[in-house]
């Protein structure tokens, strides 16, 4: 018979080189793994992703490719180039602050009070989608850019002053 304590000893060396305490979970109604399967799952799992991975990007070279490769439309003439296409939406910012000056506030908080007469209820974001789809419909974005920036400053110094 061994001693007590080398059994002891050597369950905690096992312990160490598997990393996970013997005899498996303490939840009982948690079936035991194999490692084995665990892994397998892990590499299907994995390949199946850079398969997908390898699709998305096969589409996209397609994507950037066809344009290239088509000549001018009917509404495009030679030589001009249209628009530049808009970035990705991931590029974009996830929000966009608003920080309206107190004759907007007040006239948002009008709104909303019209919308409490009616017993409805008009979040302040949708009325801001629904000013700048009627502006987008008025305006092109050149225009507004136009109309929102002051003059063009073409003598003079430019930038922070050193001190």
């Amino acid at each position: 018979m061994s001693n007590p304590l080398e059994e002891l000893e050597e369950q905690a060396d096992a312990r160490k080189r598997t990393g996970r305490q013997p005899g498996g979970s303490r939840n009982p109604r948690r079936k035991p793994t194999g490692g084995d399967d665990v892994k397998t799952k892990a590499a299907a799992e994995l390949a199946a992703r850079e398969k997908e991975a390898e699709r998305r990007r096969a589409e996209r070279e397609a994507e950037e490719k066809a344009p290239a490769d088509s000549g001018p439309t009917a509404d495009e003439p030679d030589g001009s180039q249209g628009p530049p296409e808009p970035e990705p939406l991931s590029k974009r910012p996830k929000s966009t602050p608003f920080y309206p000056n107190p004759e907007d506030e007040d006239f948002l908080w009008q709104v909303h009070e019209a919308a409490t007469a009616r017993r409805e209820k008009i979040p302040t974001t949708a009325v801001l989608r629904f000013a700048l789809r009627r502006l987008s419909d008025q305006m092109t974005p050149s225009e507004i850019v136009r109309a929102l920036s002051g003059p063009v400053q073409t003598r003079g110094k430019m930038g922070r002053p050193r001190r």
